[in-house]
């Protein structure tokens, strides 16, 4: 399995390392686990196993840093 680092997040030794994110495919019905390690994300789609940059990995990056992560209309 392949990493996929971004320079926004220090991987070592971060509080998320282990845990595993399952993302929905664009295919219906499948879903991809997107894990966090020490060196970046993990990601079981074939992108992330062969080139190691996947989007379900670019997913789970793009919501750990959004400035606001809830929505507005929650109330």
């Amino acid at each position: 399995m392949r990493i996929q680092s971004f320079p926004d997040i220090n991987f070592a030794d971060h509080h998320l390392v282990d845990v595993v994110w399952q993302v929905a495919s664009s295919r219906l019905g499948e879903t991809y686990n997107v894990r966090m390690t020490d060196l970046g994300f993990s990601c079981n789609c074939i992108a992330g196993s062969m080139r190691g940059k996947c989007k379900h990995a670019q997913h789970v990056h793009d919501l750990l840093i959004m400035d606001d992560p809830l929505p507005v209309d929650l109330f």
